[in-house]
């Protein structure tokens, strides 16, 4: 699985970056260069195109059978999932999904309830999913992200920041290295990250008019 996040919906941490190795590491995003590069290794690999924001991508050949790929998609919430989910059953029920529901429909609707019936913390929607796994999650309507690995660090999952500082995320590590050169890492065991950056902008929106309205209101009070 891949994804290459635009640095406008996900930033790249710093720790990740390698000034000293910038020639090494080209842009993931410009004419496609690493969508392209994972669908010449990983012949039949599926490339869903992010617009602006970034592109995922995503392929069933050569995975482990113990922890394989799933691809769900549910109201312009993208998910890649590799791995298992052992308390499966449990987490169906208490979603009140159907038969058909694979790991990665789990994985969504656990972002939903972050999303529309919050506030919960990131790490305790994951927590709440037993079992070995990483995922990305991409929500198209409100461009926010959604990653995260199990504790044990069980599915091989790499991150790094390519040459425009654009975030890269891979369970290939040559994928990785292809555009960002030594600015990589393994993603930490057990991290839950998600980037919302309409937030700050509904933030910033709401604090243009709060004072407006806050001087509207007293002038109202002053005049009774």
């Amino acid at each position: 699985m891949l994804a290459v996040f635009d640095k406008s919906v996900a930033k790249s941490p710093d720790a990740l970056n390698a000034p000293t190795d910038q020639s090494v590491a080209v842009s993931a995003l410009k004419d496609a260069f690493l969508a392209n590069h994972f669908a010449s290794v990983h012949p039949g690999s599926v490339i869903v195109n992010l617009g602006f924001s970034g592109v995922m991508a995503y392929s069933f050949e050569k995975q482990n059978p113990l922890l394989p790929r799933l691809f769900a998609v549910v109201d312009d919430i993208f998910c890649i999932f590799q791995g298992h989910i052992e308390n499966f059953a449990l987490l169906k029920q208490q979603y009140g999904l159907n038969k058909t529901a694979n790991e990665g429909i789990i994985v969504i609707e656990a972002y939903r309830t972050l999303r529309d019936r919050g506030p919960y913390p990131p790490d305790q929607v994951v927590r709440d999913i037993q079992g070995k796994f990483a995922f990305i999650l991409y929500d198209s309507s409100s461009k926010a992200v959604f990653v995260a690995s199990d504790a044990d660090g069980s599915v091989p999952f790499f991150w790094g920041t390519d040459a425009e500082g654009h975030l890269v995320l891979a369970d290939d590590v040559e994928a990785v290295k292809k555009s960002c050169g030594k600015s990589f890492a393994p993603f930490p065991k057990g991290k839950t990250i998600r980037e919302y950056p309409n937030l700050l902008s509904i933030r910033k929106s709401f604090d243009k008019l709060r004072l407006p309205l806050l001087s509207l209101l007293s002038n109202l009070v002053g005049h009774k």
